[in-house]
């Protein structure tokens, strides 16, 4: 199955710098639609889920919008900051109408949420890491020490807010890095996005400067997993500071057979 994220947050003075908060989100989500649309025209598979973060400004129209346009159900999560306001961490999710998924909100009191998706043979979480690369860490750990109790493969993606690069540096005070460290208690893994770079900002001493902060992590019982981009030549991420990811997820080694369900989708995009 595809799974795709996209933090829809701030223009940070990218292209897209101009737009009202409302009017970016919805500037994304038509960009998701014709997503859509190029990933069945490409893979003959439709997206299975779908996750957008920093969606706090209108975010039950934005749903609305995408479930119209694009024929798939989709769900405003409204997550509450320490003072009930609606935190930038809130969530829309996309998912495929053949699918059954049980969507649950964990650690909001604690931290930064994560949204837990349960498919019937994968698990499925998406986060918005707090931005801040000292602090980024514990709550990747967390998050991962979490869905390693799952009794089934699971995944994790979204903005993770620590650099890819920064990845197998060891943490302070320590001579491990994050990655071997989740590796040796969990044996779980990171997978490059396979885009340059998944965020982007302007700064008026050095111009753009970008990272990877956008990516996946799995578990040991999920065999492989591939890349998917958003579509050939892509390089919409200056529009906006951060850049839509996908990866497909197989749960076998073999190359992955699709439903009926699934050959339907893909025969018939629906988009209308």
């Amino acid at each position: 199955m595809i799974i795709a994220y996209w933090n829809t947050q701030r223009a940070s003075g990218l292209t897209s710098r101009k737009l009202e908060p409302q009017a970016r989100c919805m500037w994304c989500c038509q960009q998701i639609v014709q997503w859509i649309i190029r990933t069945i025209n490409a893979h003959q598979l439709r997206p299975s889920l779908i996750f957008l973060s920093e969606v706090s400004q209108g975010g039950g129209a934005l749903a609305a919008y995408l479930t119209d346009k694009t024929g798939y159900p989709a769900r405003y999560i409204a997550v509450g900051d320490r003072n009930d306001n609606a935190s930038p961490c809130s969530f829309i999710v996309m998912w495929r109408e053949d699918l059954k998924p049980e969507i649950e909100i964990v650690g909001v009191s604690q931290k930064r949420p994560m949204v837990r998706v349960r498919l019937e043979d994968l698990t499925v979480a998406a986060v918005h890491i707090i931005a801040n690369p000292d602090k980024a860490p514990d709550e990747i750990f967390g998050d991962i020490a979490e869905l390693h109790g799952e009794s089934q493969p699971a995944v994790l993606i979204g903005d993770m807010n620590y650099a890819w690069s920064r990845l197998k540096e060891a943490q302070p005070g320590t001579s491990t890095s994050l990655a071997a460290e989740i590796k040796r208690l969990f044996e779980w893994t990171p997978v490059f996005p396979s885009l340059d770079a998944t965020f982007g900002k302007y700064t008026e001493t050095l111009g753009l400067v970008t990272q990877v902060l956008d990516y996946m992590w799995k578990s040991e019982t999920v065999s492989r997993v591939e890349t998917v981009p958003p579509y050939p030549g892509y390089r919409k991420w200056t529009m906006i500071d951060h850049a839509p990811i996908a990866y497909h997820v197989f749960q076998n080694d073999e190359d992955e057979l699709m439903t009926d369900d699934e050959d339907d989708w893909g025969d018939d995009a629906r988009i209308r």
